[in-house]
């Protein structure tokens, strides 16, 4: 046995061996995500074959660095359940890939499979979590931990090792397509929601000195989660995909380093496809390096996002110049990309960073368990429909916590069960309006809305009234709605979006969508100029606001639309931010008082495009706030949020404690029931050299308050989280921080010590 075949070495060890045995090709290989997954393998009448191409694959690398997108079903990879692979079988072809791959190796390197799972894996009979955008109207990453190890039990049981998990995007513009995939606006929420994922997917296992420490026993129980995308990208001018970022070095610091310092013990991170103030993310290494792994102690791979490589040669000139660039970055691992293969190791420093690269790639297989237990028990149906069973009820929760209530004109919800109802909008009858990008064929038993509906009340009749983007060439849609809500006595409507990918739709090389898909308006590439809402909805709703009836609109959306006719026209509206599966089963128990609504924005929502950017932690400047012919001001502030119960916070004091402060919130609940509410507190800073942000987050929090009950919660808020980059570029406290609740109606003020140290 060699050393690196050794469990009781340290990861360090093994990795150090290994490398000294591997041929120049076989580190080439180890480097290289070239191939599509689902291309990989062919169904025959024995079972799985794999493809010609494959194995030409392993042989030219002398074995297989990583697979992405084995079990990846979707209209851009032509997988459905026809053509791909069902949940039970996944095991099987995934132990067929390492078996081969290891016997292919000289030296019985395992593959690392990863694949797409944003909100649920990309793949046949899936469980689809609620979109990033909506957890994030939860402020409950104790659940979203939760999901996460749910998530990674699935993945697990198929054999998958890497996870792709978006948390580092920040919806700056709404405009962009991607904002469904951001946890909101705020880096402190993405911050908490990506240690919240990380713990989920992974527990300690990557915990500070995990290089040198032995693999854990139980390692092959985890999956390894590829933390996306670094970073900036929600900051692309104009809104546009993958845009150009011309940020400074002191906003970096104050609204980016955190997030830098958040994935810490992820597996991996993904670099982002924008630049940096000219700088391409996959060729900085001022940020993949320097930064990330020098300041923030970063042991990770770092993977290039799909294509994004190629791209480097338009700047560079040709591949093995662009390899070098990107190696030298700090890129550890490819994807689907012609430069990476191109790697020209003569020079010393190629061939001493491409061995650090291998090196990490090793680290994480090793870290995973892939070399000592590469295989997967295999499956069957029942396995999959008890993991599915096992996660209904954090989902279901999920979803519940995930839309906000944000008006009930006349209190008309709750809505007396019994109530005939008129389930009307495009989202009616269609799961995949629902669910956000990145999200597979759906299995049979999710419920589509009136079926949820019909557990309340049995009178509910259905219309479609409106497509999504296209008007209809007739009023026949909106005649049918009509008469739906004739014998209604309230007109439940979606409204909205979708990012649903249909056949009809063609598709970029790394995914993206190109072109047709009519019925879509978000998700990646899918970026707009205007926040209108599309198709025939707003005069579906003026129709049907002249039947008189009461009209509860629930905004099935990836971003904030302008709902100002919406808010006018409705006597209640909901914000439903692709909630998932249980979508609309948790907007039915809303509606009918089953569960209160707790979900609060993690976004300021704009009025309209005309003012954006309108995000809370702008520089405070002179200016005026306003324009001559709009307000400046966002339509409803970040936190904001109703219940019915009308429990919150009513009193808030502040105290400096040593090195942070202690924020005290009264919460008060009136109802006769329990009352659930999110704590969310801002420090606003006053005293600083440089032009301070406008506020910043302070924490948050959810606590329970019994019926008729007074509960006070505290907030730690450390000094780092109140630190500001200064006119040195070095982090400093303000003089004075005055606390706020998210409308600004509560506040307390503390004096900080300048001498204290912030941790930063």
């Amino acid at each position: 046995m060699h050393p690196y075949q050794n469990p009781a070495l340290t990861i360090r060890a093994r990795v150090e061996d290994l490398l000294a045995r591997m041929t120049t090709q076989e580190k080439i290989g180890q480097v290289n995500q070239r191939l599509y997954g689902w291309q990989c393998y062919e169904h025959t009448p024995a079972g799985f074959a794999l493809t010609a191409a494959f194995k030409a694959h392993v042989e030219w690398g002398g074995g297989l660095g990583a697979l992405y997108g084995l079990f990846r079903a979707d209209p851009w990879s032509g997988r459905d359940y026809d053509s791909g692979v069902r949940a039970w079988a996944s095991a099987d072809l995934a132990n067929a890939i390492q078996r081969y791959v290891i016997a292919h190796s000289r030296l019985g390197i395992p593959a690392l499979l990863v694949e797409e799972a944003p909100h649920g894996h990309q793949a046949l009979d899936a469980t689809g979590y609620p979109t990033n955008l909506a957890k994030a109207n939860a402020f409950d990453p104790t659940l979203v931990a939760q999901a996460a190890a749910l998530q990674r039990r699935e993945l697990r049981a198929k054999g998958v090792n890497l996870a792709l998990v978006t948390t580092l995007d920040l919806m700056k513009d709404p405009r962009w397509g991607r904002s469904e995939e951001t946890f909101g606006e705020s880096p402190g929420v993405a911050a908490a929601h990506t240690r919240a994922v990380i713990a989920g997917f992974q527990g300690d296992l990557l915990a500070d000195d995990w290089w040198d420490r032995p693999a854990a026993p139980d390692a092959g129980d985890y999956t390894g989660v590829v933390i996306k995308h670094l970073i900036g990208q929600g900051e692309a001018l104009g809104g546009h995909n993958a845009g150009t970022v011309p940020i400074g070095a002191r906003e970096f610091a104050d609204v980016y380093d955190p997030l830098l310092a958040a994935v810490h013990d992820a597996a991996g991170v993904m670099a982002a496809y924008n630049d940096l103030d000219g700088v391409p993310c996959h060729a900085n290494r001022d940020l993949l390096t320097a930064r990330l792994r020098g300041r923030h102690g970063f042991a990770g791979l770092v993977m290039a996002d799909g294509t994004a490589l190629d791209r480097l040669t338009e700047l560079y000139g040709d591949a093995p110049t662009a390899a070098a660039r990107a190696l030298h970055a700090g890129v550890d691992l490819s994807l689907w990309d012609a430069v990476y293969p191109r790697i020209a190791a003569t020079d010393a420093r190629v061939q001493a960073e491409l061995d650090t690269a291998v090196g990490r790639v090793l680290a994480v297989k090793f870290a995973l368990g892939l070399f000592d237990r590469p295989l997967v028990p295999s499956s069957t149906p029942a396995d999959f429909e008890a993991l599915a069973a096992a996660a209904a009820p954090v989902n279901r929760a999920l979803a519940q916590e995930s839309v906000t209530l944000v008006q009930n004109r006349g209190g008309l919800l709750p809505l007396t069960r019994g109530t005939a109802v008129a389930a009307i909008g495009p989202h009616v009858g269609f799961i995949d309006h629902w669910l956000g990008d990145y999200t597979g064929p759906q299995p049979a038993r999710t419920r589509l809305l009136p079926e949820a509906l019909r557990d309340y009340t049995g009178a509910v009749t259905t219309a479609v009234g409106s497509a999504i983007r296209t008007p209809a060439p007739d009023d026949r849609l909106i005649q049918a709605a009509v008469a739906a809500a004739a014998t209604a006595d309230v007109i439940v409507l979606t409204l909205g979006g979708s990012s649903a990918r249909t056949a009809d739709a063609t598709f970029l090389a790394n995914g993206a969508l190109a072109s047709g898909a009519t019925d879509t308006d978000s998700g990646e590439n899918v970026d707009v100029a205007s926040l209108t809402l599309g198709g025939d909805q707003l005069r579906l709703l003026e129709v049907l606001h002249a039947t008189g009836k009461p009209i509860v609109a629930v905004m099935v959306q990836g971003r904030p639309y302008d709902i100002r006719p919406v808010l006018r026209l409705a006597d209640a509206v909901m914000l439903a931010w692709y909630p998932g599966q249980h979508g609309p089963q948790a907007v039915a128990d809303l509606l009918f008082g089953a569960v209160e609504p707790t979900g609060r924005l993690p976004i300021s929502y704009p009025r309209s495009v005309g003012q954006l950017p309108v995000y809370y932690y702008q520089r405070h400047a002179a200016k005026n706030a306003d324009y001559c012919d709009e307000s400046g001001a966002p339509l409803l502030p970040f936190g904001f949020g109703l219940n019915y119960s009308g429990a919150g916070v009513t009193a808030l004091t502040a105290q400096w404690v040593g090195t942070h402060a202690e924020v005290v919130a009264t919460v008060r609940n009136p109802s006769a029931e329990p009352a659930t509410v999110p704590v969310i507190v801002f420090a606003r800073p006053c005293g600083t050299t440089v032009l301070p942000q406008e506020k910043r987050l302070a924490g948050f929090t959810r606590v329970t308050v019994a019926a008729h009950a007074t509960q006070q919660v505290t907030l730690r808020v450390p000094a780092a989280t109140l630190a500001y980059t200064d006119e040195a570029m070095r982090p400093a406290l303000p003089r004075r921080v005055t606390f706020e609740t998210p409308c600004g109606d509560l506040e307390a003020a503390v004096d900080l010590a300048a001498t204290v140290p912030t941790g930063r």
